[in-house]
């Protein structure tokens, strides 16, 4: 036997050791009477449990030679090769030592391990025969071994009517210019799916680095390191990125000073370079192992998975929410709607913070690890649900990510050829329509902020509210290098934005995300620093049409003018009101001026000097641009405001 089966099976030899030192200790009766078969077999197991796997081999093959009915050497060729992962073999020495003798002690065992690998083949009919034979042989007081059963059951049953009712799913891999390496895997992207994130490594030096590629000219670039300051001579992967691309999550083992195993490390990035990772602490990371990150779309929840007390299963899926001051809160386990006493692993939570999808080997599905998806209600998730096939097969599936607006998926397609490793590839594919029902769609608002004089690009603080709910649904800032920022949208309504630094005038602007075909805006922001006659439109003053009082929703804006006026009493302030040219021009003079004093008398009411003020009404005089669409109107019908 080559040196590779040697390996491979040496590396596992501990669980099929299991089985014989019982059979050595428990004295048990073999199904055959031939000395020279049992002769064979015994020597068989003394080479087992001196780990001499070629001698191993050969003695078995002995016994069967001796009695071809010979159960128990059928069973163990079947482990042996099983372990070797020669799948074929080994389910054919399971169904001979079945066939010869199927009341032997070892019987119950054979079902199971040829049920099961029919299962990872796929042949769900066939393995639904032999677990209804094990099923039928387990021994009533054996729950364990009976729950364990009829939970291969239902996943069996489950698959065959899945693969009778499969989704239209066609992946595509991912061009060999991306796909370098032996393998790369656990793919992420940026809101704008511009930029690809994963984990890859060479077979060679066994060292996982992480690598980004750009959406450039409708292809992906050529991977690179993601940074110096990230990867190193150890193991980085398994990385999550904020929607707007500046701040990573990654998991690291050994190489860093940590508190387990393995630790979670963010880093922030600045223009276009990642600052000096940190240990996000013990809050989240503990004495066991931490990985796999997922991070909400505005950075301030984290998914992860962990082996820690506390856990429900092996590996469970655990949460934290960062507070108002930055601080990363005690994770909590996610609980048992979603953990289970199985494998639950690689959580990503989607851009619109309420679909999680995750992979599970507890919750029903095609066997080993599927695909699942969750929706949160409030504070409880709702059970969740196999994604079907053939997104899950019998294979393993580990990792999928979903793109902001809920029609493409990135994920890594192992392939076993045979070889000591599996390899990998990054697939995308686009979701079946029965999926994307199930998604809540998001966008995203991305743009450059700049100085409106000198185009300088400028870090600013940014507001995104809702004029729908009244409140502030997020806040972030633009990069203070390249003025760049990027945030995501995920209910339907009318939004606005506000964007403010030292020294500038605040810069306000809405829009109606009431049509959610019309996704992802671009919006590069000017910003007019704070000095004589500059101007600026307040585009977030309403009025019913044909009146002058202000609405409820006009008082964000407002408020954010008076704490500027205030910082800046030096300065004189002209409001000003314009029209569009519908209507007779000296109602339309009317209303402006009656409009620009009601702006003026809510200044006044929260303090403004009256004397540093002025209304003015210009009616239809002075328009922005030419009347000459509905759209152009409306940018007229405005409330301007001008130091001097």
């Amino acid at each position: 036997m080559n040196t590779l089966i040697r390996n491979l099976v040496n590396c596992t030899l501990t669980s099929l050791l299991s089985f014989v030192f019982f059979t050595v200790s428990g004295q048990v009766t073999l199904s055959t009477t031939n000395k020279k078969a049992i002769n064979a077999y015994e020597k068989g197991i003394t080479a087992l449990q001196q780990r001499n796997i070629d001698e191993a081999f050969g003695q078995f093959e002995e016994a069967i030679e001796r009695d071809r009915l010979f159960a128990e050497a059928y069973y163990q060729l079947g482990r042996l090769y099983e372990q070797n992962r020669q799948f074929g073999n080994a389910l054919l020495n399971y169904e001979k030592s079945f066939n010869a003798n199927d009341s032997t002690t070892v019987s119950v065992n054979t079902l199971q391990s040829i049920s099961s690998l029919y299962q990872r083949k796929g042949d769900y009919e066939k393995a639904l025969v032999y677990l209804e034979k094990l099923i039928a042989r387990l021994p009533a007081n054996n729950l364990l071994a009976k729950q364990k059963a009829l939970k291969a059951l239902n996943n069996t049953q489950f698959a065959l009517h899945a693969v009778q009712n499969p989704l239209n799913f066609n992946p595509v891999v991912l061009p060999n210019e991306v796909n370098r390496f032996d393998s790369q895997y656990f793919p992420v992207l940026t809101a704008d799916r511009e930029t690809l994130v994963f984990t890859a490594q060479d077979h060679n030096d066994h060292d996982e680095n992480l690598y980004v590629s750009q959406w450039k000219n409708n292809q992906w670039s050529s991977p690179k390191s993601i940074s110096e300051n990230i990867n190193s001579p150890q193991n980085e992967g398994t990385a999550s990125i904020s929607a707007d691309g500046r701040t990573l999550v990654f998991t690291s083992c050994d190489g860093r000073r940590g508190l387990g195993s393995c630790d979670l490390f963010i880093s922030h990035k600045e223009g276009d370079n990642w600052g000096k990772p940190i240990n996000m602490g013990a809050a989240i990371n503990s004495s066991e192992w931490e990985s796999q990150p997922s991070l909400s779309a505005d950075g301030h929840t984290l998914y992860f998975v962990s082996d820690r007390r506390g856990s429900i299963g092996k590996r469970d899926i655990w949460v934290s929410i960062q507070d108002s001051v930055g601080n990363w809160q005690k994770a909590t386990n996610l609980g048992n709607v979603i953990n289970t006493p199985d494998d639950e692993l690689s959580p990503f939570i989607h851009a619109n913070g309420t679909t999680l999808f995750f992979a599970s080997e507890g919750h029903t599905g095609m066997g080993g690890l599927d695909l699942f998806m969750a929706q949160r209600q409030g504070n409880n998730w709702k059970q969740p649900e196999n994604l079907g096939y053939p997104i899950n097969t019998q294979d393993d599936q580990v990792a999928l990510y979903i793109t902001a607006d809920g029609q493409k998926g990135y994920y890594s397609l192992e392939q076993d050829l045979g070889e000591r490793y599996k390899k990998a590839k990054i697939v995308e594919l686009t979701l079946p329509t029965a999926l994307q029902e199930k998604i809540q769609k998001s966008t995203f608002l991305k743009g450059i902020v700049y100085d409106a004089k000198t185009n300088q690009k400028l870090q600013a603080d940014i507001e995104l509210v809702s004029l729908n709910q009244k409140s502030i649904v997020g806040k972030f800032a633009s990069d203070n290098q390249t003025g760049e920022y990027t945030t995501v949208l995920n209910t339907e309504g009318q939004y606005a934005i506000f964007v403010s630094r030292n020294g500038y005038f605040f810069k306000s602007l809405n829009f109606d995300f009431m049509n959610r075909t019309a996704l992802d805006k671009v919006l590069d922001i000017a910003l007019e620093p704070i000095q004589k006659n500059a101007k600026e439109v307040l585009n977030n003053i309403f009025f019913e049409v044909g009146k002058w009082e202000l609405k409820p929703e006009s008082t964000l804006e407002l408020d954010k003018l008076v704490t500027l006026l205030k910082a800046n009493s030096q300065l004189m302030l002209e409001i000003s009101g314009h029209t569009d040219d519908v209507g007779k021009d000296s109602d339309n003079l009317i209303l402006s001026q009656k409009r620009a004093k009601s702006v003026m008398d809510y200044l006044v009411s929260k303090g403004i000097n009256p004397l540093k003020i002025k209304a003015e009404g210009y009616g239809e005089s002075r328009p922005f641009v030419e009347n000459t669409s509905e759209e152009n109107r409306k940018l007229n019908r405005r409330i301007e405001v001008k130091f001097y």
